[in-house]
């Protein structure tokens, strides 16, 4: 299979890692990227995980919470253009658009639902011959807990937060934006997908593999570099971005009582 040189481009802006290496990692995956970054961190290569983002050309995203703080959505609208996406008139039709999102629970229930006596796809409809460019409700995510809040950072990634019961604004806001920029995998162990965990260790096994070292010291390096992985991609043993010496665990433990827990979080990308 003939490698273009697209590929290899988006590949590198994916992983940051050299042409040549790319375009190795894709001829011998036959061009699929996800297996391409396995090969690649499979040589040991340091890759971030994929996690939950959705390939939109153009278009920016918001997170809103209701009132009683016990709801919250984060919905993304995508256009064509980025001057488009960044514009005043679309960012303001978005957030229009996101004060009405939380009553709703899905996607096709908000888009059908009424305003001001035309539904929110017709709405969209409207916009685009006023901005002459496509546009479509790409995103609809929403948490209900009996404490939820948001944090949007710069149109372009959004997370919502719930928790067991309601703390002080503030803290719940600092978790929200350590969750925006650290942009965890699960909660805890126990959440963390079966097959990543197995994809995992399938990649630290033929990492170690390689090591000329007795089968003993190889599993003991197996099971620190899991314990690593799950140290680093885990919200609540992530170590908390604006004090490295605690974790997001122990921040919450030392902020409020340890009876509080994160009952569920939400992280959307674009790019």
């Amino acid at each position: 299979m003939k490698i273009s040189i697209s590929q290899i481009y988006k590949l590198r802006k994916i992983t940051g890692i050299g042409i040549m290496d790319c375009k190795i990692a894709l001829t011998k995956t036959n061009g699929n990227f996800e297996k391409a970054i396995d090969f690649l961190r499979k040589k040991g290569e340091k890759i971030a995980i994929n996690r939950a983002s959705l390939k939109v050309k153009e278009g920016s995203i918001i997170s809103c919470i209701n009132v009683d703080q016990t709801s919250g959505t984060i919905i993304g609208l995508s256009c064509e253009t980025d001057f488009l996406s960044k514009s005043s008139d679309f960012l303001n039709f978005l957030s229009k658009l996101s004060d009405k999102s939380f009553l709703y629970n899905t996607k096709e229930d908000f888009l059908s639902s009424s305003y001001n006596g035309k539904s929110i796809q017709e709405m969209i409809f409207e916009k685009i011959s006023v901005f002459n460019e496509k546009l479509e409700l790409k995103i609809f995510e929403k948490i209900n807990s009996p404490f939820v809040i948001n944090y949007t950072h710069n149109n372009k990634i959004a997370s919502l937060v719930g928790f067991s019961s309601k703390i002080q604004k503030s803290i719940a806001k600092n978790i929200a934006m350590h969750i925006t920029a650290m942009n965890p995998i699960a909660i805890d162990k126990k959440e963390i997908p079966k097959n990543l965990m197995k994809k995992e260790l399938e990649i630290i096994r033929f990492q170690i593999e390689k090591e000329k070292k007795p089968d003993q010291i190889k599993e003991k390096m197996i099971f620190g570099k899991i314990k690593k992985f799950i140290m680093e991609n885990t919200l609540l043993n992530q170590k908390y971005i604006k004090d490295n010496n605690l974790t997001i665990q122990e921040y919450m433990n030392r902020s409020f009582s340890k009876n509080i827990k994160i009952n569920s979080y939400k992280r959307i990308s674009i790019f």
